[in-house]
């Protein structure tokens, strides 16, 4: 009895240990190496980036775009200067009254020259800048805008006359000789620029 359980014993330490080294044999025979990993064994190139093509006739996407300019007022045109020398020739200011000579005005200097100036003489005439441009035979000027320059310093022949530095010439344009006690003109002579009126005269002179 004691013999069979020895032999059982040995058996199935025998049997035992042939388990142990089979499973050993078929784990070492069953394990597969790792899988390889896909793709090629040589390191890749980087590939450069492909090159951005700016159209210059268009600003990038990320450009600041500056402002609309406001636009600008038009300019206004600088007025035109006046004439530096404006003239004319005396005509009578009443019917029977004697008128010759002329009135020549020289902005530069401000003095207001008459040439050979001949009118009917008298002891209350003046000289007066008006702001008109036609005179009416014996026409009172007294409610009419004007500047005096003072009394006529003779009936006949050259003087000058200094003229205020605020006169408008394109207004009182009308030079004339005034009589306070007849209330009326014994002559005048329009203003006109230098170039005017030897345009005039030219114009006169192909006419004959």
């Amino acid at each position: 009895m004691r013999a069979t359980t020895l032999i059982a014993t040995a058996m199935l330490t025998a049997l035992a240990v042939a388990l142990s080294s089979g499973r050993g044999s078929v784990a070492a025979g069953t394990e597969t190496p790792p899988a390889a990993v896909p793709g090629p064994q040589r390191p890749i190139a980087e590939i450069p980036p492909e090159p951005v093509v700016v159209d210059k006739r268009r600003p990038p996407l990320n450009a600041a775009v500056p402002p609309p300019s406001p636009l600008a007022a038009p300019a206004k045109p600088a007025p035109l200067p006046p004439a530096s020398v404006l003239e004319g020739g005396f005509r009578p200011g009443a019917p029977g009254e004697k008128a010759g000579g002329r009135a020549i005005a020289r902005l530069a200097t401000s003095e207001l020259k008459l040439e050979k100036l001949s009118v009917t003489p008298g002891r209350d005439l003046e000289i007066w800048l008006v702001a008109i441009d036609r005179l009416g035979n014996g026409e009172d000027l007294t409610d009419t805008k004007h500047v005096s320059l003072g009394k006529l310093k003779k009936a006949e022949g050259d003087q000058s006359y200094r003229l205020p530095p605020e006169i408008d010439l394109r207004v009182y344009r009308n030079v004339v000789v005034w009589s306070r006690r007849e209330r009326s003109a014994r002559a005048h002579a329009p203003l006109a620029p230098q170039a005017t009126q030897r345009t005039v005269k030219q114009t006169k002179q192909r006419i004959r």
